[in-house]
């Protein structure tokens, strides 16, 4: 059986486990406890290298880097979530690079300087942190007007693309950012929050968390 390799404060193996789920796969879920140092074990390391998540398991099939995963998973099950047609699947290759290098980015910046610093015993980036959110700044809308053409983030169906981005707006109630100026994003977010491929996850990304560093 399919073994994901993850830990539910990283939204990078979330997105793995939304695509998974949405798919409808069988697997096991393995959580690495990255807070507690179990990145680094002996036999981890013989998955990934870097000692990161998510990597997977199919079979002995040994694959990490949750963009590659991802499209593993589609392809193999053959799945609309990221189109064989060409145009459609360099929309989708345009969007989640989007939220990957503008979105995450951001986040990544802002999620550390609010909220992990604390939990790792670092000091906080003040400079870092107004960087990140003038990044939010810019580029939420953007999103926003992408919402406001089309149901999904890439286009009007549910595709890889609104997967990374949803994992990577899941911290936003922790980080303080307020969406309401954007009400197509807010909505989206809303009724993906609500699908089964997202609930099976955890219900409230916060609460999970919140567990997890405690």
């Amino acid at each position: 059986m399919l073994k994901i390799y993850g830990f539910d404060g990283s939204t990078w193996s979330n997105r793995v486990r939304f695509t998974a789920n949405s798919l409808g796969l069988e697997y096991d879920y393995v959580t690495v406890n990255l807070l507690a140092g179990e990145g680094q074990t002996k036999d981890y390391l013989a998955i990934h290298p870097a000692g990161k998540v998510p990597a997977i398991d199919d079979e002995g099939f040994i694959l990490f880097e949750s963009g590659a995963i991802t499209r593993y998973l589609a392809d193999k099950a053959g799945s609309s979530i990221y189109p064989s047609d060409l145009r459609k699947r360099a929309r989708v290759e345009q969007w989640t690079e989007f939220a990957a290098q503008h979105i995450a980015k951001a986040m990544e910046r802002v999620f550390f300087n609010r909220v992990l610093y604390q939990v790792m015993n670092m000091e906080q980036d003040e400079r870092s942190l107004q960087e990140g959110l003038k990044f939010m700044d810019r580029f939420l809308p953007l999103v926003n007007d992408q919402l406001e053409k089309y149901r999904h983030f890439a286009m009007d169906d549910l595709t890889l693309a609104d997967f990374v981005l949803l994992a990577w707006l899941d911290p936003v109630e922790l980080c303080d950012i307020d969406l309401s100026a954007y009400p197509k994003l807010t909505e989206w977010r809303k009724r993906l929050m609500q699908q089964d491929f997202y609930t099976r996850c955890y219900s409230s990304y916060r609460e999970r968390f919140q567990s997890l560093a405690a």
